[in-house]
């Protein structure tokens, strides 16, 4: 497995190349069925594990579904001291999503909840879930630090903030003595976005400019939908387009990566699912991807990217 070692003066973690996402961790009566799925990937050689504090609960009884369901698998497997677990606070109420959460009360809240529904003391990775750029970076970073410092988070993170805050606040950090941002989780995969595609202005996605930040600076990423929501691998296989409900990754340029990625799959005889992966494995930064999965066969068959690196040329081919 490709991995990178995250590490401050107190704290050392390998993140692997693929985490494994839970946002799908719906139902309070599935644990059956999502242990199963969080041990084929254990059994496949992953060991980080991404949730949230707002995962589910968008749906009726669906807060605290995602976070407990791998609690309860943490504790039932007694191997927390084996996994990486990514969660997120911060996130603005669903409906409101422009009445930003950033408070020290309301993060602190946050934390607090998630180390209570994840039955731990302690989460590897605590990322702010959204950004608020009304807000100085000066009133946040103090807060962060003193998760960190507290030991309720051993490094800290954003998701979907652009990165020329993350380059302020980690020289806030920095110049004040503080724990400074280690990782971003932004919107990236082989297909081409926009905000206008996605109807969401509150997600950050990866451009040409804030790739170039990454690359510069050679800061981690992890990526949320690196698969497209299935747009290669279903279309690849020979669905319609009409039966891709995720019908924002539709466009001309995405048409015409498909098409490449089809010809590199019948090259290397490899399923589309493991060629996106492998062309994020592949970046001048490293890269973990947030793959989500509901079937065994698909964990076992995106597993499969954990080795895979392609050369610049099949990079820029891919990208035309």
């Amino acid at each position: 497995m490709i991995t990178y070692i995250l590490k401050n003066d107190k704290y050392s973690i390998e993140i692997p190349a693929l985490t494994y996402g839970t946002a799908n961790f719906e139902r309070k009566d599935s644990d059956d069925t999502y242990f199963e799925l969080l041990d084929a990937y254990v059994r496949c050689g992953g060991n980080c594990i991404d949730t949230a504090r707002t995962y589910c609960s968008w749906l009726e009884d669906g807060e605290d579904s995602s976070e407990g369901a791998v609690g309860r698998w943490m504790k039932a497997r007694n191997n927390r001291k084996d996994m990486i677990i990514v969660t997120k606070g911060g996130h603005p109420e669903h409906g409101d999503m422009y009445t930003s959460r950033l408070s020290r009360e309301d993060i602190e809240y946050d934390i607090n909840r998630s180390l209570e529904v994840l039955g731990t003391d302690y989460v590897d990775v605590f990322l702010l879930h959204r950004d608020d750029e009304s807000i100085d970076v000066s009133e946040i970073m103090p807060i962060l630090n003193d998760i960190v410092k507290s030991g309720k988070a051993h490094f800290i993170g954003v998701s979907n903030w652009k990165t020329a805050r993350i380059e302020k606040a980690n020289k806030f950090a920095l110049e004040n003595g503080m724990e400074p941002l280690r990782i971003s989780q932004i919107n990236y995969s082989l297909a081409h976005l926009s905000n206008d595609m996605l109807g969401d202005d509150t997600l950050v996605n990866m451009s040409s400019s804030e790739h170039a930040w990454y690359v510069r600076h050679k800061f981690p990423v992890m990526a949320f939908s690196p698969q497209a929501k299935g747009f290669f691998s279903k279309l690849a296989k020979g669905e319609s387009v009409k039966n891709i409900i995720e019908g924002q990754f539709v466009s001309t340029a995405n048409l015409a990566r498909l098409a490449k990625v089809i010809k590199l799959c019948k090259k290397i005889d490899t399923p589309p699912a493991v060629v996106v992966l492998g062309y994020l494995n592949s970046q001048p930064f490293f890269v973990t991807s947030v793959f989500a999965a509901s079937k065994v066969w698909q964990i076992e068959e995106d597993m499969g990217a954990k080795d895979m690196i392609f050369d610049k040329a099949t990079l820029a081919d891919l990208e035309l």
